[in-house]
């Protein structure tokens, strides 16, 4: 008796593992192209320098860069949001990739310290 049920588990978990690892994933629509161009709007920004570092943050590009030496006791930190899409993205519609993130920074000046924080992405149709 228990070892009839002890297969019916591990023919069960199988199954389970089967369906899991086989049956959830399509490649359909996710192919990415290059003809497309990235837009990226950041809301609450004053300074045009700033909204380059948040910019080349967002590509992913390192900033090295002097801190303040107030920084050394704790960031003045302000949160602002940023919105990229990405138009052409995908192959099938809806084709353009939405990304929302969090954009921590800090206010002090010479400080280029700056946080990302990704937080969804979505299909949009906008070509």
């Amino acid at each position: 008796m228990k070892k009839a049920f002890l297969r019916s588990v591990a023919a069960l978990m199988v199954a389970c593992m089967f369906v899991l690892t086989f049956g959830g994933f399509t490649s359909e629509g996710v192919v990415v192209t290059n003809d497309g161009f990235t837009e990226i709007i950041i809301y609450g920004v004053d300074c045009s320098e700033k909204e380059q570092q948040i910019i080349a943050a967002l590509n992913g590009e390192v900033l090295i860069s002097p801190m303040n030496i107030l920084c050394f006791f704790g960031h003045n930190m302000s949160t602002i949001y940023a919105v990229v899409t990405e138009h052409r993205f995908f192959t099938t519609s809806p084709r353009c990739r939405q990304t929302r993130h969090r954009v921590s920074t800090c206010t002090r000046n010479n400080c280029q310290y700056i946080l990302t924080t990704f937080i969804r992405q979505d299909r949009i149709t906008c070509c």
